[in-house]
Order: C-alpha cells, then structure tokens, then sequence
C-alpha cells in the first residue's frame, strides 16, 4: 500500500480526526513473502539454508560456539531503492543457538551480540558455506524471498511519544485493523516492529531503527522466537545509512 491509498482509508475510517500524527508516524517497510516453489540460486535472498560467503571466511561464533544462520538479503532484489536501505550487497544474519540445557539462547534476545551480521559489499568469489560440525545445529531448507515495498505505522503506545488512541476503544480496533492491511506477511525489513506480549519499546533508543521483524516458522524454517512470537532486529539509523551492520541488537516477544 503506499501513502496516497493510505490517506483515502483514513478520510474514511473511525480514525479520521487522527490524521496528523497517521501522516508524520508513516515510515517505508518492504514485506518479505516466502516463495517455497522457487530454487534458491548463488547470493539470492533466502530464509534457511546456507549462507554464500567469501571463500576463505569463517563461521561466526560465540566462545568457540558457532551461530545459527537465519538468512541472507540481496539488496539489489528489493524492487525500492529510497527507504534507507542500500542498493546494492548481500547481508547474512546469524542469530545466537538454543542452550538445549535450558531452551533459551545462549547469548539472550536482548543482549548484545544474540545477531551477528556479515556485510558484503561486492558479490564475486562467493561459495556456499556449511556450519562446523559436531555442533548440532540446523540447517532447515533454503527458502527463497521476494520483497513488496509498504509503509508501515506503530504497533502500540511505547513506540511513539503521542499515541492518541485508548486501549479497547473502536478507534484503536480501527487503527489495528488499518495497520495489519499494510503488510502481506508477517516478515518485513523496516517499519515498527511488531510483537505478541511486550509492555515497553523492544527499540533501545531513537537513534535505533527496525531493520527486520520475522514471526516464528517452526514448520518450515525450525524458528520459534521466545512462545511463538516474533523477534525483532534493530540498527542506529546512522550506521544503516553507512552501512555498518557492525552491531545489531534484537528482542523477541
């Protein structure tokens, strides 16, 4: 949905006198459908799998215990190109293994360094790269990706400083059900995060910015984020623009 489709809805919905903080809360987000039909080819998009790396890199780790990969974007196959993402490199997201001792990760949803992320800038002399072994750890089938440019608005009252609408009201269920049309998927980069059970901005301050939000997908993918919910990654808004995925912080709920 773009802006122009979004102002037509409003004028017309419970939510109309809300206009003003609906138009400055807008933020672009591209939706991510899993296209289980399509065969994954060298440095395509893709969700599971394994990821295409530099000849000669290493697995990322954590006290010699290795990262479970959980996929990679192509910039250059996402159609829009003025939302604050770069046009061109491949990022690979790794994300920290389950404790099978205590079925929680190791490193926690909010720490830093549950996600590791490897940018590459230029996509010559790739390969694709298994795991160590003797670690257990899954490699569910590759699954490829397709992005649909949206925009997106806040999922709650922590994630904004004027939230105007009251909790239970006909005009927040009217909000709600405006939001949730904005999106074809549960997976999308930028945007608002989106959660089942937080009380409080999963973001650790404003200079962060959501760069991706996938729901649980035990079937396909083997993910089940916190109780089956979602996770959320976040990146200073200032590094995304460098493209410095350096650090990355995350929550889950």
């Amino acid at each position: 949905m773009d802006i122009n489709k979004l102002s037509e809805i409003i004028e017309t919905s419970k939510i109309a006198s809300h206009r003003d903080f609906i138009q400055q809360a807008i933020r672009p987000a591209v939706d991510i459908i899993k296209n289980k039909n399509a065969k994954p080819t060298l440095a395509c998009s893709r969700f599971g799998g394994l990821p295409d790396l530099p000849i000669g890199s290493e697995w990322p780790t954590h006290d010699s215990i290795p990262y479970r990969f959980l996929g990679q974007i192509n910039f250059a196959d996402i159609p829009s190109k003025d939302i604050g993402l770069p046009s061109n490199g491949l990022l690979s997201l790794f994300v920290s293994p389950d404790n099978p001792e205590e079925g929680t990760p190791y490193i926690f949803w909010n720490d830093d360094e549950h996600i590791r992320a490897i940018f590459i800038p230029s996509l010559e002399n790739l390969e694709p790269m298994s795991p160590p072994p003797n670690f257990g750890i899954e490699n569910p089938q590759a699954v490829v990706l397709e992005f649909y440019p949206t925009i997106d608005l806040p999922f709650d009252k922590y994630q904004v400083d004027n939230w105007p609408f009251d909790f239970g009201s006909d005009e927040a269920k009217a909000y709600d059900e405006i939001r949730a049309s904005l999106h074809k998927s549960n997976d999308y980069l930028l945007g608002y995060p989106t959660h089942n059970s937080l009380a409080y901005n999963p973001a650790s301050g404003k200079e962060w910015v959501s760069l991706l939000t996938v729901g649980s997908d035990w079937d396909t993918l083997k993910w089940y984020w916190h109780d089956d919910d979602f996770l959320m990654i976040f990146i200073e808004d200032e590094k995304l623009k460098k493209s410095d995925f350096g650090l990355l912080k995350s929550d889950a709920g």
